[in-house]
């Protein structure tokens, strides 16, 4: 085996919460998937030869994740309580499909937060970015409380309606 390169390393960093829930969803527990996340790890280490950098990692590393959950239900099919492989495969795809569906939602909300004005953009980072409280925004702006409830309010209405538009394009 080979050191890992850099890429790889970053990769499969990047994408352990990612794996994590989607074990989560597969096994229905955050303790198995925990202990399923481990083995995956190991399985991806192991096989990081076979990586082709450049490819889609979270495919390749979702695809290994599944055969871990299937593996760990195996190990205790005895509980039974535990799902079926037929089962395992749809809440597998939904997993997927709910990924890929939040991933077009951040692209939108990127992309739109990128057309509000600067002041407005400012205002959500220091908010959300920053948690910075609404009275400290109202005091830095020099407005009532409320008012900048309202702003904020509508900022991010205006986000809302920004990226149900840009989803229905994806669509």
């Amino acid at each position: 085996m080979t050191p890992p390169d850099k890429e790889f390393v970053y990769l499969l960093t990047d994408w352990q919460n990612r794996l994590f829930g989607y074990l989560v969803t597969l096994l229905g527990n955050v303790h198995d998937a925990h202990d399923a996340l481990q083995e995956t790890n190991l399985v991806l280490w192991r096989k990081m030869d076979d990586f082709t950098p450049g490819s889609n990692f979270g495919a390749w590393a979702r695809k290994c994740a599944y055969f871990q959950a299937l593996a760990f239900l195996r190990d205790r099919k005895r509980d039974r309580h535990l799902f079926d492989d037929e089962l395992l495969a749809q809440f597998a795809e939904e997993a997927t499909d709910a990924e890929h569906e939040a991933g077009d939602r951040i692209l939108a909300m990127r992309d739109c937060l990128t057309r509000l004005p600067v002041r407005h953009r400012q205002l959500i980072n220091f908010r959300y970015g920053q948690n910075q409280s609404v009275g400290q925004l109202a005091e830095d702006a020099g407005k009532k409380e409320g008012a900048m409830k309202m702003m904020l309010m509508r900022i991010r209405q205006s986000l809302h309606k920004c990226i149900e538009l840009k989803l229905k394009e994806v669509e």
